[in-house]
């Protein structure tokens, strides 16, 4: 029998699909808070090196540094994400 009549998708599809079933499944450890102070918002992300996809995704536990843009800072804190935000005012 052909193995495309037996799977319709790849692979590498079904591997995905698999991961997220499993993500679904699988208690994730996570803390993620939400402060905001004036038109600055603090988020703070922690989640456990156990999980499937690592603290960051893609495997990757440790993270070290900071991404910037132009309204927001993210501080990578080698376990924990820390993201600081300006938003917009209301009616501007």
């Amino acid at each position: 029998m052909d193995d495309k009549k037996m799977m319709p998708v790849s692979q590498e599809e079904a591997a995905a699909i698999a991961i997220l079933r499993f993500n679904k499944a699988a208690k994730r450890r996570e803390v993620s808070w939400r402060k905001q102070i004036g038109r600055l918002t603090i988020h703070y992300h922690w989640q456990s090196r156990k999980n499937l996809w690592g603290r960051f995704g893609g495997g990757s536990t440790w993270k070290l540094g900071f991404q910037a843009a132009s309204r927001c800072i993210i501080i990578n804190l080698l376990v924990c994400s820390l993201r600081l935000e300006i938003v917009d005012r209301k009616g501007e």
